[in-house]
């Protein structure tokens, strides 16, 4: 860290995740060699709250909410007191395997890249068994197509439609959005368009912030070469809890519909995906899809 001028300010959002946060801590210590900073905002946890880390890593500036903000929120206070010239939104169940803050940084730095707002790595388990880390923007065709209709045209569909795709490509490509848990964005690009909307509690803050930064003629791209460790769903969820993220997921959705394409286009999404969950569970007589398109008709 030093007190040579922050290149990067790294800004990380924890709930109930300490042990795996100090796991992401100590990789970014390992393997970064840019100067930065570390920017801890834990939203309320309820589990394990990591206030001892302080005297652990006295360089590290911890911020405690006394209720949970959401990510959208938490992540725009980080950002506000951020000294650095590009801000890296990591997640706390993440762990860097070599130097991506520097592959990163060096990226964004060449002058080809100044229309660049922001760029990520391909996302793993630590088997190496790759995880969502792009897409495209959701749309009323993906929906559409999720009745069945993309067996027709598979190639299009995914390299087009779909809105979470994993890095299986091996060069640097230009897409929609990259993923939140590893998002590295450029501070004049947000000073033109704003930080992440606050509307959004969890999920779909970073596609329609990428959303905005595709209006601005900025561009997102994804470092495939770059990997980092993403644990989400290498764990066992219990149905319950898969309900409970859904619905969170269902209603940001739904507003990230109306928000970049209008009330109607956010109702015939509900209604588009309500049906594909029904039609899930005719066919695979999988009941939690049943649930799913309750939730996704209420929302």
């Amino acid at each position: 860290m030093g007190n040579q001028h922050i290149q990067v300010s790294i800004v990380i959002v924890n709930f109930n995740s300490t042990q795996l946060l100090i796991q992401c801590l100590e990789s970014i210590i390992k393997y970064t060699t840019c100067c930065y900073e570390i920017i801890v905002i834990d939203n309320n946890s309820t589990v394990d709250k990591p206030i001892n880390l302080i005297e652990i890593y006295p360089d590290i500036h911890f911020i405690f909410n006394s209720v949970n903000l959401g990510f959208a929120r938490a992540n725009n206070q980080g950002i506000s007191i951020a000294k650095g010239n590009y801000f890296f939104i990591l997640n706390p169940d993440t762990y860097l395997k070599s130097d991506a803050i520097g592959a990163f940084l060096t990226f964004m730095e060449c002058k080809e890249n100044v229309n660049v707002a922001c760029c990520g790595a391909s996302l793993c388990l630590p088997n190496g068994k790759l995880q969502v880390a792009y897409g495209n923007f959701p749309t009323l065709k993906e929906a559409f197509s999720s009745l069945g209709f993309y067996h027709l045209y598979p190639s299009y569909y995914y390299n087009h439609l779909h809105s979470a795709l994993k890095a299986t490509v091996k060069k640097t490509i230009a897409v929609d959005y990259i993923a939140g848990a590893d998002l590295f964005l450029r501070r004049t690009a947000l000073n033109e368009t704003g930080l992440f909307d606050e509307d959004f509690f969890l999920y779909f803050e970073e596609t329609e912030l990428c959303f905005r930064l595709k209006k601005y003629e900025y561009k997102c791209v994804l470092l495939p070469l770059v990997e980092i460790v993403h644990l989400e769903g290498g764990s066992q969820q219990s149905k319950s809890n898969y309900l409970l993220k859904y619905q969170f997921f269902a209603k940001s959705r739904s507003l990230f519909f109306r928000k970049c394409y209008g009330l109607i286009s956010s109702k015939t999404m509900k209604v588009l995906w309500t049906v594909h969950y029904l039609i899930m569970y005719a066919i695979r007589r999988r009941k939690y899809a049943l649930s799913l398109a309750k939730i996704t008709w209420k929302i």
